[in-house]
């Protein structure tokens, strides 16, 4: 099962390593206002985007979208300058032409998005599937922003969109569909096989089971925005009559177990958060897995790691962390809440005088409070 699971895993990872599609010569290659949103990759559904397999054309590593981003009106010498070899030092304009002719792209085939969250997802869906691209999660959002600054500039002229970029934007559709519908499956597996009986599904429990899907799944690939638009567009299509009824296949029961083993943990997730935000407020740390972990471990909730089916507590702490990142209200802090987050610190401080060294709980420690983490960022 957790070979199934990491396979599985592996759609919403980032940086996926495949090869990016050959244009065809220019005799042959098709006009690229042919395609359509409603026949992408052949799915017209999410649940048929999630039966049938991403069908990904191979394409070299080397081989890249057009450079070309500027309109034809543009100024003298801006052209020349942007599709010059790019140095060690110019990386992110790099990315950042290579992304915008992707998206453009992407807008003229399927339209503008309706909202800036939904232009930031599709911008980090574009990231996510470019193996040329390299950008650090935490710095996403920023580059989110460039992009989207760049390309209201530069606007959507169709004549530019060469049939690299048509042919990656497609792809990009096709992995959006594949997301959503992963995550309707899972919740339908939850539901039919591990809910508990006397549940009340109402609007804010299904947004709860919802998030806790995504963030299971997510490697912290997807961006935040990703994320939010993601939970909206499951929410949406759900109906909880067909949720109970339609067929599940087995790998996503498997799945679904996983989030199961975190969902019976409610009540310890609110608290960890309320004591994550605490200590956040009063000492001026930040929110990571790490963190997370620290509390579970210092704290005084005695979680044990054979309690959840991952048996591991780091993977539970990783999954927190991108669930708070989902929700948007923050939690309410209660005064022992606060004194669990001091108690935490204190024994961070006396960690810190046995080491002779600073300890940053937004990393990994070694010692009496061991926390490791399994997130690999590029």
């Amino acid at each position: 099962m957790f070979r199934l699971f990491r396979r599985l895993f592996g759609i919403f990872r980032r940086k996926k390593k495949v090869p990016q599609p050959q244009a065809l010569p220019a005799e042959t290659a098709p006009p690229t206002d042919t395609a359509s949103p409603k026949t992408v990759g052949g799915a017209s559904s999410p649940h048929n985007a999630a039966n049938t397999p991403l069908s990904v054309t191979p394409v070299p590593p080397e081989s890249t979208p057009s450079d070309s981003i500027l309109p034809a009106s543009a100024g003298p010498g801006s052209a020349s300058k942007l599709t010059q070899p790019v140095s060690s030092g110019d990386t992110s304009l790099k990315n950042l032409k290579q992304v915008l002719n992707v998206l453009r792209a992407y807008v003229v085939t399927f339209g503008q998005p309706d909202s800036t969250i939904e232009l930031r997802a599709v911008i980090g869906a574009i990231v996510a599937n470019l193996a040329t691209v390299t950008i650090e999660n935490r710095k996403l959002e920023g580059f989110m922003d460039e992009a989207i600054a760049a390309f209201e500039s530069l606007g959507t002229d169709a004549s530019l969109v060469d049939v690299t970029a048509q042919l990656l934007a497609e792809q990009v559709a096709v992995w959006l569909q594949e997301q959503e519908a992963s995550v309707s499956n899972i919740v339908s597996a939850y539901l039919q096989q591990f809910a508990p009986d006397d549940a009340v599904w109402n609007a804010g429990e299904i947004i709860g089971l919802v998030q806790t899907v995504i963030a299971t799944l997510n490697d912290g690939s997807l961006s935040n925005s990703g994320g939010q638009v993601l939970v909206d567009k499951v929410i949406k299509s759900f109906d909880l009559d067909k949720a109970l009824s339609r067929w599940v296949a087995p790998e996503w029961v498997g799945l679904a177990q996983r989030v199961a083993s975190y969902v019976s943990h409610g009540d310890l997730q609110a608290e960890l958060r309320s004591v994550a935000w605490a200590y956040i407020q009063k000492f001026q740390a930040i929110l990571s897995p790490q963190l997370i972990e620290q509390i579970a471990v210092s704290g005084p909730m005695n979680i044990a790691p054979t309690e959840l089916l991952s048996g591991d507590l780091g993977e539970f702490s990783q999954m927190l962390y991108y669930k708070f990142q989902l929700l948007e209200a923050d939690p309410v802090v209660t005064k022992s809440h606060q004194a669990i987050a001091a108690d935490m610190h204190q024994a961070i401080s006396d960690l810190n005088d046995k080491r002779g060294d600073g300890l940053d709980v937004t990393k990994g420690i070694q010692g009496d409070l061991e926390v490791t983490s399994p997130i690999r960022r590029t």
